[in-house]
C-alpha cells in the first residue's frame, strides 16, 4: 500500500497536539471568568501582586495564569502592568451588553456530552435529549437569562431592518414568541414598536426566568406568558401580526418542526410575518464551521435534532402556503428566515 504523502513533505504533529490541549483554552477562560479577573481589570491596568490580592491567590500563581491568558490574546502586559485586550474588554466584562462569560461557563455542561460522542456513534443513543420537554426545562431554565445579552443584539438589528405591517391605531401589534426563553427576540420588537403586545410561550421554569428579564426591561405589562410546552400550547388562529420561532427547531425532529411551523403559520393573521432564527448550514452542507460543530452537538444532545439548511425550511414554509420567503443576512453570523401570510384579495 502506498502512502498519499510525499516523502519530501514534512507533517507537523503540533496540529494534533494542539487538538489534544484544546480543552486547556476553555479551562483558562472559565477560570478567569469564575475569578472575575476580566471584570477586575476593567477598572484599569494592575500588577500581578495586586490581582493576586483581589483574586485571593499568590503572585507567582497569578503571574503564570496571566501568561496563559496572554497566549489567548485576552490580556496584554506592559512592563509590570496587565490590561485587557479590546476583545476581552468588549465581551468578557460583567455587566457589558455583549458579555459572553455566561456562555463560556455553560460549556462545562456541554463537555460531558461531547466526550461521550464515540458512545453516541456506537449506540445511536444521545447523552441526553434536549428535545424532550422535561430535559430541556431543567437544562435551560438556569441559563436563559445569561443568553439574553448574547442574542438580543442580533434581534435588535433584525427589528430595525425588517418592516412590519403595523395595524391601525385601533388595535395593537400582536406578537407571538414561541420557545421564548428570556424573550430577547420579542423584546427587540416590543422596544421598537410601542403598540406591540407579546404572548410568550415556554416551559414553566423557563417562564419564571423570562418574566423576570422582561420586568427588568420595563416591558412586563405588555407581555402575557403561557407556561406550556410549545408543541401543546393553545394558539389562536389568524391572530398574530408577528410570530417568532427562535433557536428551538434544531433540537427536534423534522416531523415535529413541520408540525410546529404549520401551527404557527395558522396563527398568523393575513399579511402577518413569521421569523425563524436558528443555526443553519450552507445549502451544500459544507459549512460554516460553527454549523458543523453544532450539528454534532445536536447528535449528542438530542434524539432527533439536527442543523438544517435555509432552503429545507423555506421549502416547508412554501408548502404551508406562506410566501415572500427570504433570508435576512444582516442580523448575525447566520441568516434569519422571513415569511409572510398572503392577504386575501
Amino acid at each position: 500500500m502506498t502512502s498519499s504523502v510525499s516523502s519530501s513533505e514534512v507533517l507537523d504533529p503540533r496540529i494534533i497536539l494542539d487538538m489534544n490541549y484544546a480543552f486547556a483554552r476553555t479551562a483558562m477562560l472559565v477560570a478567569a471568568i469564575r475569578l472575575r479577573l476580566f471584570t477586575h481589570l476593567a477598572d484599569g491596568p494592575a500588577t500581578a501582586p495586586d490581582l493576586a490580592i483581589r483574586v485571593g491567590t499568590t503572585s507567582a500563581s497569578i503571574a503564570r495564569f496571566l501568561a496563559g491568558l496572554q497566549s489567548l490574546n485576552l490580556i496584554e502586559r506592559r512592563g509590570e502592568l496587565y490590561e485587557l485586550t479590546p476583545l476581552a474588554h468588549k465581551f468578557l466584562v460583567e455587566g457589558k451588553p455583549g458579555y459572553l462569560g455566561a456562555d463560556a461557563l455553560a460549556m462545562l455542561d456541554y463537555l460531558p456530552a461531547w466526550f461521550e460522542l464515540d458512545q453516541t456513534l456506537l449506540t445511536d443513543v444521545p447523552y441526553r435529549d434536549l428535545g424532550d420537554a422535561a430535559c430541556a426545562e431543567a437544562f435551560f431554565a438556569p441559563r436563559v437569562r445569561d443568553l439574553f445579552a448574547q442574542i438580543h443584539p442580533a434581534a435588535t438589528r433584525t427589528a430595525a431592518e425588517l418592516t412590519l405591517a403595523v395595524p391601525d391605531e385601533n388595535r395593537p401589534l400582536r406578537v407571538l414568541d414561541i420557545g421564548a426563553g428570556s424573550a430577547p427576540w420579542s423584546a427587540a420588537f416590543a422596544l421598537r414598536y410601542p403598540s406591540a403586545l407579546v404572548t410568550a410561550v415556554d416551559l414553566p421554569a423557563v417562564v419564571e426566568q423570562g418574566r423576570q428579564q422582561i420586568e427588568d426591561l420595563g416591558l412586563g405589562e405588555r407581555y402575557t406568558w403561557l407556561a406550556a410546552d410549545m408543541e401543546a400550547a393553545e394558539i389562536a388562529v389568524e391572530n398574530y401580526d408577528l410570530v417568532i420561532v427562535a433557536h428551538v427547531c434544531r433540537f427536534i425532529s423534522d416531523q415535529r418542526v413541520q408540525s410546529l411551523l404549520r401551527r404557527v403559520a395558522n396563527s398568523l393573521c393575513l399579511g402577518g410575518t413569521l421569523i425563524i432564527a436558528d443555526i443553519f448550514y450552507s445549502d451544500d452542507r459544507t459549512g460554516p464551521p460553527a454549523a458543523i460543530t453544532l450539528d454534532l452537538s445536536m447528535l449528542v444532545n438530542t434524539a432527533q435534532g439536527r442543523i438544517r439548511t435555509c432552503a429545507e425550511v423555506s421549502a416547508w414554509l412554501s408548502d404551508m402556503g406562506l410566501h415572500d420567503i427570504h433570508n435576512l443576512h444582516s442580523a448575525g453570523p447566520f441568516p434569519v428566515i422571513i415569511a409572510r401570510k398572503e392577504e386575501r384579495i
